[in-house]
């Protein structure tokens, strides 16, 4: 029998799983909608707070993509507004480090 506690483990696995297929250029939209559920369901059930939800959700993603959720999204803003804006400067930085870290 899954405990409580089980389970918010078990969320934070299937979040960290959808992290790192984001990561490797492999994105997994049916694993993200599950997560995603099962974090909707902790939240109904009183497992856990919206702001337990968010903070798991920042540590996860710091330790997989190294940074947090507001600076990748700001990071890949700009480089979308950039290669928008002046597509010259955007490949003129090296892919490697236009690529998600």
């Amino acid at each position: 029998m899954m405990t409580p506690d089980d389970y918010l483990v078990f969320c934070q696995k299937e979040v960290r799983k959808s992290f790192e297929r984001t990561k490797t250029g492999q994105p997994d939209d049916k694993l993200k909608y599950r997560a995603e559920g099962l974090l909707y369901a902790a939240r109904l059930l009183v497992l856990a707070s919206a702001e337990d939800v968010k903070s798991m959700l920042e540590v996860e993603h710091q330790s997989v993509f190294g940074e947090s959720i507001a600076a990748r999204q700001e990071r890949k803003a700009a480089l979308t507004e950039l290669k928008e804006t002046d597509p010259d400067a955007y490949f003129d930085i090296p892919a490697v480090e236009r690529k998600p870290k």
